[in-house]
């Protein structure tokens, strides 16, 4: 990885949308251009808030419709699922 963050990064942890942002200064990019991979409803709260487009996996114990009700833009079974299937997501 070239960067990472973690919760000693920010004052708020998520759903609060400030490790998105810290992840986003590290990297030097731009919420239009990122897509977040979470597997709780917090993760894409805390990405929406940023204005960072997610895409879930179902790792976290949540259900799909858990996830599609806060907002992921896809939900797949897990990151090698996502990973066969990327040029099939919604955000392609």
């Amino acid at each position: 990885a070239d960067a990472w963050t973690t919760s000693a990064d920010v004052q708020a942890t998520k759903p609060a949308p400030d490790l998105v942002h810290a992840a986003l200064d590290r990297v030097g990019g731009s919420a239009h251009d990122a897509v977040m991979i979470g597997d709780t409803p917090w993760d894409v709260h805390a990405a929406r808030e940023a204005g960072v487009s997610t895409l879930a996996v179902l790792t976290g114990g949540f259900a799909i419709e858990e996830l599609e009700e806060s907002g992921a833009a896809g939900v797949f079974e897990s990151v090698a699922d996502l990973r066969l299937r990327l040029d099939d997501t919604p955000l392609r």
